[in-house]
């Protein structure tokens, strides 16, 4: 049982790369927070990192990741005092004559709910992974040497290859940080419990079921009370808030893709639609054919 696959295959994970290439001269890039979980990997060189907040600058070197789950504020230059903001030259990632400036590949991992998800949630605003962690691990080097080595190509299929890495970069990053963390937090924390992992599995892969406590609590063989409990603890809900939730972040996708109110109310477990309307409208402050209307995302 993957819960994690599980979850990820429900919010659509889907990374991007928008920036691949070796910067030159003097360069500064901002970052204000645009509601994308981001990461930077430095294939070559060396950067800094201003995360914006009085601190001192952090050095990035070659084979560092940096991942925000939550893309916060943060600043990217060639040195410790960065500066203000300016376009970098570009150079391609592969050119071993373009100078001595870093080499960056940058890239979103996108889900369908944004950044609103348990997973996110349960990441550091900032999470860096040093050359040498990569390094000792077989699979995230692995991921990481083919995701730098395809960024510095120009071939048939370039841009989709280092996009499916980017996604199977994450996921390495998320194996990385359960094997390394100590105090894990949130959905990654209950994970580690067996009772709420059972009963998250149900949520997800079944979220349509006439689920109640009682018989979520039979089917991961626990009491009403200690699943409650053991659910509350880690995710700050009950499993049965946690359920509506999670019905009605599906519901919304669904709606934005078009389809009708009285299937997706079918889907989500509610036996009519006017009592799926009023649950939505409760939730989201606007019914369902407003969402449909607006494709709201």
């Amino acid at each position: 049982m993957d819960t994690i696959s599980s979850i990820l295959d429900s919010f659509h994970l889907k990374a991007s790369v928008f920036e691949r290439a070796r910067f030159c001269g003097h360069w500064a890039m901002t970052h204000e927070g645009g509601g994308h979980a981001c990461f930077h990997l430095v294939a070559s060189g060396q950067c800094w990192l201003d995360r914006l907040d009085g601190r001192e600058a952090m050095a990035l070197a070659a084979g560092d990741l940096l991942v925000m789950p939550r893309d916060a504020p943060h600043r990217l230059g060639p040195a410790p005092r960065i500066g203000a903001d300016r376009e970098p030259e570009r150079c391609a990632l592969a050119d071993d004559e373009a100078g001595p400036g870093p080499g960056l590949v940058c890239g979103y991992f996108g889900f369908a709910e944004g950044t609103t998800n348990p997973i996110l949630d349960a990441l550091p605003d900032y999470l860096l992974i040093r050359g040498s962690e990569v390094a000792a691990s077989d699979s995230l080097r692995g991921v990481v040497d083919l995701l730098v080595r395809e960024a510095g190509r120009d071939a048939v299929g370039t841009a989709a290859m280092i996009n499916h890495l980017s996604d199977a970069l994450f996921i390495e990053v998320l194996r990385h940080y359960l094997q390394t963390t100590e105090q894990p937090t949130g959905l990654l924390a209950a994970l580690g419990d067996p009772v709420v992992q059972r009963a998250l599995h149900l949520i997800h892969a079944r979220p349509g079921e006439g689920w109640s406590l009682e018989r979520l609590a039979r089917e991961v063989a626990a009491s009403r009370s200690s699943l409650a409990e053991r659910f509350a603890a880690h995710l700050g809900v009950g499993p049965m808030t946690y359920l509506f939730r999670w019905r009605m972040q599906l519901a919304r996708r669904r709606l934005a893709n078009g389809e009708t109110v009285a299937r997706v109310a079918g889907d989500c477990g509610y036996a009519s639609e006017s009592g799926f309307s009023k649950a939505f409208a409760r939730y989201y402050g606007h019914g369902p054919g407003a969402a449909r209307r607006l494709r709201v995302h």
